[in-house]
């Protein structure tokens, strides 16, 4: 076979932003659609719980919303790392409201950074006598305090607000069947929130999202639009032949069905043992991971 190069379509395109939160290089992608089957009991709960200590401890999240009916029952997996004002009981709006939230704290950060611009400014007027500072930025001064201290944001860096959702037993909900908010999610969750200018290689403050369901395809359940949408796939054992059908119908385009049987049945073999698929991985051993952090590396 031979080639010969054409002298057309040679220009490529600028190189756009990625939307990507910073985590380290065993961490999953954020922010992640990320879904987690399993049969109640079967451990979804602990292993979200072992996600948002790692988030934690990367500083990979600055606010976590939860939407879910049984926050008090789960309150020693997840009451230390999310606020109560930040839990949600699983209505129509409630997505929505969540993405309200994530509006005005990108909001809030865009005034900010205007604050800190006029910060600035200041640094250059004060050694100015005040009757030649312009009387309505002598004012904003004086407002914003900037004789006290400098403008500071609320959160540990000085960027986008990086936010993470979590959807908890809300199967058959009105959060789940009438929300418009979740369609949105489910194809635009990195692009939540747009900034008016890029910053730190974000277009947008972007959500996470985390969804413990106890089925992959039901009635009334997850839409196919999210399942094919997911970045990340936590399965744990499932003794529904029809289910295990489903999953390996719909991951048949981008998991090939061998490996994905191996590792299966491999992380799965143990009691509250789980599979991850990263559809998105970093490298391509980080495809398959058993409980989170031990790889499945196949020959």
């Amino acid at each position: 076979m031979k080639t010969s190069k054409l002298q057309c379509y040679s220009q490529d395109p600028d190189c756009g932003v990625d939307n990507v939160y910073p985590t380290p290089i065993d961490s999953f992608k954020q922010p992640a659609l990320h879904m987690v089957v399993g049969q109640r009991t079967s451990g979804k709960s602990f292993l979200t719980s072992k996600i948002l200590a790692q988030a934690k401890k990367d500083q990979t999240f600055d606010r976590i919303y939860i939407v879910t009916p049984s926050f008090n029952s789960n309150k020693s997996y997840f009451g230390k790392y999310i606020d109560e004002e930040d839990v949600y009981d699983p209505t129509r709006d409630s997505i929505s409201n969540v993405i309200k939230s994530v509006e005005a704290d990108r909001d809030e950060f865009e005034a900010f950074l205007a604050k800190k611009k006029m910060y600035q400014e200041f640094k250059k007027d004060r050694n100015k006598s005040v009757n030649h500072i312009d009387e309505d930025d002598l004012l904003y001064y004086y407002e914003h305090d900037f004789f006290t201290e400098p403008p500071r944001w609320k959160y540990k860096k000085e960027e986008p607000p990086k936010s993470l959702l979590i959807l908890d037993d809300c199967l058959g909900s009105p959060a789940i069947l009438q929300s418009s908010g979740l369609t949105r999610i489910a194809t635009l969750n990195r692009h939540i929130a747009p900034l008016k200018e890029n910053h730190s290689n974000r277009s947008a403050c972007g959500l996470a999202v985390i969804i413990l369901t106890q089925s992959y395809r039901m009635n009334n359940g997850i839409s196919r639009v999210l399942r094919e949408n997911v970045s990340l796939l936590t399965l744990f054992k499932n003794k529904q032949q029809k289910q295990m059908d489903a999953i390996k119908d719909e991951l048949a385009n981008v998991v090939d069905e061998d490996k994905f049987i191996k590792a299966y049945d491999h992380a799965t073999a143990e009691k509250y043992g789980s599979l991850t698929i990263d559809f998105v991985p970093k490298t391509l051993d980080h495809q398959f991971r058993k409980n989170l952090n031990e790889l499945i590396i196949m020959d």
